[in-house]
This record gives C-alpha cells, structure tokens and sequence, in this order.
C-alpha cells in the first residue's frame, strides 16, 4: 500500500511539475521570443566598429520593417542595443514592438510630437521598466554613483547624424515633472548642449513615479 502511495504521489508530483513548468514558458515566452527578434534585428540592421561612434545603422531595411522606426539607441552598459519609435500618439508603443505587432515589452519610444530626426533641444525616450532586464530594466543601475562614473557614455544614431551622450543625472520624478514638460531646460548645461532624457517607471506595477536617466551630447557627426 505504501509503495503504491509513493508511486501515485510521484506521478502528481511530476504532473505538478509539468503543468508549473508549462505556465511559466506560457509567461515568460513572449519575453524570450522578443530577444530573439531583437536580436535577430541588430544582426540584420547594425554594423559593428571598434568605436560605437563609428557603428553602421542601415535605416533603409529598418524603414521597410515599420516606417515609424526614427532612431536606434545604443546604451551597452545596461545591454541596450535597440530601434527608436515614434507613434501617432504617446500610447501606441506602450504595447507594440519595433514591427508594430502587439508585444507586453513595448518599445522604446519618444514624443508623438517631437522631431522626427530627433533634434530638439531636449529628447525624452521611455520604455518599460522590465522585471526580464529588457527595455529599460536596467536603468536603474545609473543610480549607483560608482555604475555611472564609470559607464557614462551612450549613443543615438539617426538617418542623419551620429551622437555620443554623456550622462550626467539620476533624478525619481513625477511623471508630470517639469524635465517631462515641453521646452525644459536644464540650467547646469550650456544651452548650446542637446540634451537627452531616458525614463522608466520605478517599479513594476502602476506608478506616477519615473527614474529619469539624463545626459547631454558630447560630440556628434553627419552619417556619409
């Protein structure tokens, strides 16, 4: 009897297992299969230089995918290596990925409103604060003092122009905040300075408050 109550406890357990399993592939699916396409996507799009000044963005097989593709962001010290998107609104990238299928990662993405070579005085580019690491689920790291003096540097690449960003503040700011506002400017950088913002949630779950990320553009050139 024994024997056969451990046999029939073993076989619930495994099913156990299997069906615990099977749910959390179902969650953490869409995650995995993100990776790949982005992935897949920095192969096909980026070419590689020993100065990520001097990387190759190839914007027309990039436009052929989804036309609202402006951008591409590279910030390698959090492993973020990806396109920049700009919707008809604030919301549509909330949930949609870089070929505008839906995806609960969303994209990173900035102002429905704002330059489409992205050369206003201050840009702002947002993405989902991933429990995964992806989007923006690394930003948080520029809050340690040491993390930042040590990676301050990121890249935004355009049809037009190359830029190199220096980051120099972490700010915890209400979403309604003044740096998210049109016009803001920042008093401790010349004006004669572009300046970029990246903002995330600072938490997982429904918050008015953002981790705002902010650097200024230390060099730039005009793609040949």
């Amino acid at each position: 009897m024994m024997k056969r109550f451990c046999k029939i406890t073993a076989v619930l357990l495994a099913l156990a297992g299997a069906v615990l399993f099977a749910l959390a592939y179902r969650e953490h699916k869409p995650f995995l299969e993100m990776r790949i396409m982005q992935e897949a996507l920095q192969e096909g799009a980026v070419t590689e230089a020993e100065d990520p000044f001097d990387r190759k963005i190839d914007f027309d097989a990039l436009k052929d995918i989804n036309p609202d593709i402006i951008g591409w962001l590279y910030i390698p010290q959090i492993e973020v290596d990806l396109p920049i998107l700009q919707g008809m609104d604030n919301e549509t990238y909330l949930t949609k990925s870089f070929d505008g299928g839906y995806s609960p990662l969303g994209s990173v993405f900035t102002w429905a409103d704002a330059a489409e070579n992205l050369s206003d005085p201050h840009i702002c580019l947002f993405g989902h604060n991933m429990l995964s690491g992806q989007m923006f689920g690394r930003l948080s790291r520029f809050q340690d003092a040491d993390f930042l003096a040590g990676n301050p540097s990121c890249w935004i690449y355009t049809p037009e122009r190359t830029k190199e960003i220096e980051i120099y503040r972490v700010d915890t700011v209400h979403r309604s905040a003044a740096i998210f506002q049109a016009g803001w400017t920042d008093p401790a950088q010349d004006r004669d300075r572009q300046i970029v913002t990246f903002a995330t949630c600072t938490g997982y779950d429904d918050t008015a408050y953002r981790l705002a990320v902010t650097g200024a553009v230390i060099r730039e050139k005009m793609v040949l």
